[in-house]
């Protein structure tokens, strides 16, 4: 051995024994696991190093192998030749010359290595050596094994691995505990999410992440109520909201059955300036305050979204309302406001039975019965208008009326005509008209077509009635769910028959949601159908469905078979049944 190499050992040697002292006071008790490559020592020192890697083998003394093997080894980290740095680490562990300290040191220091070189396996390996070593162990080992095994996809032993940081007894620091959240979240430990949350919004009260992730970490595992009571209790301690937390928040009180708090949520929401005030939120407070039963405040709440949206469906739910409170002449401007511009062909039947109604409840017959012939010749209301019509004795329409929609209600195929003035007539109290609620229940029947609709569901099997008896279970659900895989609803709640042969309970999707578990999505085809709104309990189901049936073979239609039921809570319309037909 040259002299040159010999001075050069002996300070690799003091440079090791000096490390190992410090290591026997300081490893116990060190969290962070970091490479310490050459540093200063290191400068120049390239000669020396390629020297003492020729000669290394020659090295005896299991001491001075080791020490010199953790030299050549960081020597190779710092020049990121891993490879080279990894085989010298193993033959200054293979020496046995260090202390229990120190290999352990080493130990880490490999699995970094081995981390950085993208071998998770064998980091994997180096910590649990690590581990095994009988030393106090260390928080960030048990993190760095986790991670070692999260990237090789091993999420069992991730877990694994980070509950033994609470088996040892050990405490994890504020970055830590981030870490290990981190990792348990994307393994699905949610359970042991919750405890790392807990811990952080103790040491970190106002940090608003953690609230509402532990508000995901609840609805992750369909713990609906905690989720609600977490929020209630954020909101209490003045955490800051996003618009979508709080409408979280909305959606989960009203699911909870608290329709009334869940309006109280979204109005003041709304008044502090934490949720726009636009037609998407003031429709939904109008749903909410109906559900509660606060009639004169969902009016509100819907007159105001009229007013800013200029929605024709609003207009057409809010003519609705004024019908069912007798105010004909409300209805009517209602009803000329939503017909200012031209509607889409969709509204136009509808549009039109109303209005014929409002005129006829103000004795103008006549206005009334061009209201409700175009109601006839436009998809949706045609077997209602033409009711009425008969009901009025009205005079049959000419070809000429038959041609296309004329009057102040018009759509694709029409043309707009101003509505005749009103005309005083006398009293007649033959003339009163009667509620459609007391005809049989085919004269109620609309004949339309369903657009082809996108559904987020979950297949309950072929027992109709059973699944409607579940509804309320499963509805919220759903929609808990629909919320989790990102998407939110778009119309009532269906329960309608699904890919299989089955029944399913189904939500109209809007937005974008992914598959999860149970839950599927659907795309169904257009659906022509003829509809009737169930405003009461019905005794005996069964005799609806034939006299249903029975009526859509009146009209001239057959039956498919094919069944849905719309469960609208919050419309002003009870719940729908819908009969396909060819």
């Amino acid at each position: 051995m040259s002299t040159r190499l010999r001075y050069f050992l002996a300070a690799v040697l003091l440079c090791a024994g000096v490390s190992a002292a410090l290591a026997q006071e300081q490893g116990q008790y060190r969290s962070k696991i970091q490479l310490d490559p050459l540093g200063e020592m290191g400068k120049g020192s390239e000669m020396s190093a390629a020297e003492l890697e020729r000669q290394i083998d020659s090295i005896d003394d299991p001491y001075a192998r080791s020490s010199a093997g953790r030299f050549l080894a960081r020597h190779h980290v710092q020049q990121k030749d891993y490879s080279a740095a990894a085989k010298y680490y193993q033959q200054a562990l293979a020496a046995d010359g260090l202390s229990p300290v120190a290999n352990r040191e080493m130990l880490r220091e490999l699995a970094q290595v081995y981390l950085l070189d993208e071998d998770f396996a064998a980091a994997a390996g180096a910590l649990e050596r690590a581990l095994a070593i009988d030393l106090l162990p260390a928080a960030g080992d048990f993190l760095l094994l986790a991670q070692a095994h999260y990237r090789q996809g091993d999420y069992v032993g991730a877990v694994a691995a980070l509950d033994g940081i609470g088996a040892n007894g050990l405490r994890l620091e504020t970055g830590q505990l981030r870490q290990a959240l981190a990792l348990y979240y994307r393994t699905g430990a949610f359970e042991q999410c919750e405890d790392i949350l807990q811990q952080l919004l103790t040491v970190e009260p106002g940090n608003a992440d953690n609230w509402h992730l532990l508000v995901s970490v609840y609805l992750q595992q369909n713990k609906r109520r905690q989720a609600l009571d977490q929020l209630v209790l954020a909101r209490e301690n003045k955490v800051s909201f996003s618009i979508e937390q709080l409408q979280l928040l909305v959606d989960l009180q009203a699911l909870d059955g608290n329709p009334y708090g869940a309006a109280q949520t979204l109005q003041q929401a709304m008044e502090q300036g934490e949720v726009p005030v636009e037609a998407a939120s003031q429709r939904k407070l109008f749903e909410l305050w109906l559900q509660a039963r606060e009639r004169d405040r969902a009016l509100t709440a819907l007159e105001q979204a009229v007013s800013s949206s200029g929605d024709p469906e609003l207009y057409l739910y809010l003519a609705q309302l004024q019908m069912e409170d007798e105010r004909w002449a409300a209805m009517e401007k209602t009803l000329l406001q939503a017909c200012s511009d031209q509607l889409e062909d969709r509204y136009v039947s509808r549009a039109n039975l109303l209005l014929g109604l409002a005129l006829l409840k103000q004795r103008r017959e006549a206005a009334a019965r061009r209201a409700f012939i175009n109601a006839t010749l436009v998809g949706g209301a045609q077997a209602q208008a033409a009711q009425w019509l008969k009901f009025m004795g009205a005079a049959p329409a000419t070809e000429a009326e038959l041609r296309r929609v004329r009057g102040p209600c018009y759509g694709s195929e029409g043309k707009r005509e101003e509505p005749a003035a009103a005309v005083v007539v006398p009293a007649d109290p033959v003339a009163a008209v009667t509620d459609t609620a007391t005809t049989e229940p085919w004269l109620d029947i609309e004949i339309k077509t369903v657009p082809a609709t996108r559904f987020f569901y979950s297949a309950e099997g072929g027992d109709l009635p059973a699944l409607l008896g579940r509804v309320r279970d499963l509805g919220p659900r759903l929609n808990v769910s629909l919320v989790k895989a990102g998407g939110t609803a778009g119309g009532p709640l269906h329960v309608l028959a699904v890919p299989g042969g089955q029944y399913g309970l189904a939500l109209p999707l809007r937005g974008t949601a992914q598959p999860r578990g149970r839950y599927r999505l659907y795309n169904s085809a257009p659906f022509k159908c003829g509809s009737i709104t169930l405003r009461e309990k019905i005794a005996n189901p069964a005799e609806l469905l034939d006299q249903f049936t029975a009526g859509l073979v009146a009209l001239g239609y057959e039956p498919t078979g094919e069944i849905r039921v719309l469960l609208r809570a919050g419309e002003p319309a009870s719940h729908e049944l819908q009969l396909g037909i060819q």
